[in-house]
């Protein structure tokens, strides 16, 4: 029988095939040789991270122990309790009379391992001894916490394990849950392919990969992680490369710290190293086989199966890899059973980083603006973040919008979520101690603490008062004084773009009354009355010198806080308040050292009187009083105990509301209102001041000191009514302090002439 002939058109398409698959591999074989002088595997010192660390804390005599929360401290940085007497760097022990605490060493401050007693009286700390020496010792600091680490774009800390050093048990779970063929293939597993693609198609969907350790390494370091098939072709052929360039070791140990396995706050966490200690609080090589294969099976979905956010479905996976072990002979059936039994116990709220990625990206800006330029990989940041006080506001902040939104619901916008800021600075140093700049970073990195500028309100009006106090050093009897009477009554500016007319935010006016009432009660008009009085470039010098960078309004409406600014500026002015009017520049670092321990930086703030230390002073006794009874005074019903000055914000329109309060140690300032600057419909009194007492309760120390008292300033009993010296017929007598050279001379000339006051006064009396 005769064969039939080849159609024609059937050998083009066998040579048009054979001509397609012959370019396709000289392609991929270019491809390869291009990858094979391009591709090089990380190693331990390429890329390390900058890492970013917070202030040292101060342990010293007179520290109340629940308060400072001492202990949380200790476990934070790693430190276990003992019963028997500390004998390792680590190691405390408590009882009621002492706290023994054996430090770690600091080596980037030449601090050596040393045991020290902390001796306590009622809870505070009464003497500090090193224990072998019976010696006193002061001072003494708790080393600096972790707080974060920064590579390339990315937030993530990496501790780099040598294969040596990685425990068999962990290599071997993960190689049986990920590749068990490793060591006997070339970079693709051809068994494993097949054996996925049987997997997929009995169980109808992609339920199974066959991708090789080496293929995941090339896809987490060189490609995206896009699924096409392209990326796996390319993603195959560099896995051959990389098998061809490198032993299996190289590469099993880049990949066991390469490997992403989940986010501790902001951070990422990349190798088991890392993934040990901060889900568990311990080295991989202390590691129990139920923890081992936690995170082994937390590679095929780091979030998914995290034992943080989905607990349950992580001890599911969890167990899937014990029975996978199970099944290859690696654990009897006694081991298995104790494993799974093993309940989930993860230290990551107590020894996490601190989650504070706000701050961070501030200091990295604040870093190349101090340092004129980028920090360097593997440098060592220390800040002056507290992380504790971190923690605290990021809790307060969150709670604390959340609770106003179940109060108003007209609050809770799905489109347009409410927001607040918290700052907290240390006056006297200018350290920023915690820094929450809004609900959630992953949503939005937006900084409302820095970034945002919103009009303050009467918050603003503190300052006013405190150019006119300061204008007023020079004027004798026609200072401006807490004292002095203003008319709070209905009057018209010319505002240079037609008459404005004022108003209090109830629309009701009190008549005559004193600067301290006109603040305590944030009234409108007596405001404005002062500062045209002052004039407005006194007020903005004024602003200028505490720190006020933003633009001014040059009207009358700037006494009511009709210009923007930042949260950290005006936190920044009160704090300078705080300290007698010195002003000290807010600062993140305190100092940058190479990752060979030479400094490289060393923050040294600017300092400057900015007023004086008397109309300081005076500006904090009416914020006080603003505290004891005026529109913050709500604030002592809700449990806030110290001396305390502060001042509530509302902006025209209800669309900010803020709280600005500090006392000589500390000063915090909250914001809260829509990115968008619609309308909250609360004042400052409402929706800041209840964050602010939420964090300040739980930070500010039962024996926090009274503001400091300067030298030219005095102390004398008026009649409230007539701001004039009091006599023994005025009904009512109160306190009121004054600069000096503007105290009054003339006594009450309403209900009586103080003939009695002035023989007494005449005599020493």
């Amino acid at each position: 029988m005769p064969v039939s002939p080849v159609a024609p058109w059937f050998k083009r398409s066998l040579l048009s095939l054979a001509l397609c698959l012959t370019a396709g591999l000289l392609v991929l074989a270019l491809y390869g040789a291009y990858l094979s002088t391009s591709l090089a595997l990380p190693k331990s010192e390429d890329h390390k991270p900058l890492l970013v660390y917070g202030a040292p804390f101060l342990l010293k005599p007179d520290l109340h122990i629940g308060e400072s929360r001492l202990i949380e401290r200790l476990i934070r940085l790693g430190y276990h309790p003992v019963s028997s007497d500390i004998r390792a760097p680590g190691e405390y022990r408590t009882s009621d009379h002492a706290i023994d605490i054996y430090l770690h060493d600091q080596p980037d401050a030449h601090i050596e391992a040393s045991a020290i007693r902390l001796a306590l009286e009622q809870e505070r700390v009464a003497r500090i001894t090193l224990i072998e020496q019976a010696e006193d010792v002061f001072p003494v600091h708790l080393e600096p916490q972790l707080i974060s680490g920064v590579r390339g774009e990315s937030r993530q800390v990496r501790e780099w394990l040598p294969l040596a050093s990685i425990p068999r048990q962990v290599i071997e779970t993960v190689l049986t849950v990920e590749d068990r063929r490793f060591y006997e293939h070339h970079g693709i597993d051809p068994i494993a392919v097949a054996r996925a693609i049987w997997a997929n198609v009995v169980k109808g969907g992609l339920t199974q990969g066959g991708s090789t350790i080496t293929q995941q390494l090339a896809k987490n370091l060189f490609y995206s992680p896009q699924r096409t098939f392209t990326r796996k072709l390319k993603e195959s052929v560099a896995a051959l490369v990389l098998e061809a360039k490198y032993r299996k070791d190289d590469i099993l140990e880049s990949y066991l710290n390469e490997i992403y396995l989940g986010q501790a706050g902001s951070i990422s966490i990349y190798g088991i190293g890392e993934a040990a200690r901060r889900y568990f609080g311990k080295s991989v090589r202390d590691l129990t086989i139920a923890e081992t294969a936690l995170i082994a099976g937390m590679v095929k979905g780091p979030n998914t199966y995290s034992p943080v956010k989905s607990p349950s479905q992580a001890i599911q996976r969890r167990n899937v890899v014990l029975s996978q072990l199970r099944e290859r002979g690696t654990l009897s059936d006694e081991q298995w059973i104790t494993a799974i039994k093993t309940p989930l116990r993860v230290s990551l709220p107590l020894d996490s980083l601190a989650d504070a990625p706000y701050f961070v990206d501030y200091l990295l800006r604040q870093s190349e603006e101090d340092m004129g330029a980028t920090l360097p990989e593997g440098a060592k940041v220390y800040t002056t973040l507290d992380p504790v006080l971190q923690q605290i506001g990021d809790d307060v902040l969150k709670s604390g919008l959340a609770k106003l939104e179940a109060a108003y619901p007209a609050l809770k916008r799905p489109d347009h979520p409410l927001q607040g800021a918290l700052l907290v600075l240390d006056p006297k140093t200018g350290g920023i101690l915690a820094m929450v700049g809004g609900r959630n970073y992953r949503v939005s990195q937006f900084n409302r603490a820095v970034q945002a500028k919103r009009q303050p309100g009467s918050l603003f009006k503190p300052l006013v008062y405190l150019a006119a106090f300061e204008a007023g050093r020079e004027a004798g009897a026609q200072a401006v004084t807490p004292a002095s009477l203003v008319a709070d009554e209905p009057i018209t500016f010319d505002s240079g773009s037609g008459p404005w007319s004022p108003q209090n935010y109830d629309l009701q006016f009190r008549g005559t009354v004193t600067v301290r009432t006109a603040l305590e009660q944030s009234l409108n008009v007596p405001a404005v009355r002062i500062a045209q009085s002052v004039g407005i470039k006194g007020i903005s010098r004024t602003a200028r010198e505490l720190g006020i960078r933003s633009p001014l309004a040059e009207d009358l409406s700037m006494a009511l806080g009709s210009s923007v600014v930042s949260l950290l500026e005006m936190t920044s002015a009160f704090g300078a308040l705080s300290q007698g009017g010195l002003v000290v520049s807010p600062t993140a670092i305190r100092s940058v050292l190479a990752e060979n321990g030479d400094p490289l930086w060393h923050s040294t703030p600017e300092q400057r009187q900015a007023v004086s230390p008397e109309a300081a002073y005076l500006a904090t006794s009416l914020m006080k009083g603003v505290v004891e009874r005026g529109t913050a005074a709500k604030a002592r019903t809700m449990g806030l105990r110290g001396f305390v000055a502060g001042k509530t914000g509302t902006t025209d329109g209800y669309r900010d509301a803020w709280f600005v309060g500090y006392t000589p140690d500390l000063v915090i300032g909250v914001w809260v209102g829509f990115d968008d600057e619609q309308a909250l419909g609360l004042t400052g009194s409402q929706a800041a001041l209840p964050l602010w007492t939420a964090f300040a309760r739980r930070v500010i120390p039962s024996n926090s000191p009274d503001f400091a008292v300067p030298p030219g300033v005095v102390t004398r009993e008026i009649d409230p009514t007539t701001g004039q010296l009091a006599t023994s017929q005025c009904p009512e007598r109160i306190a009121e302090v004054f600069i000096e050279e503007a105290a009054p001379t003339v006594y009450c000339e309403v209900h009586g002439e103080g003939f009695w006051e002035r023989l007494r006064h005449s005599f020493g009396m």
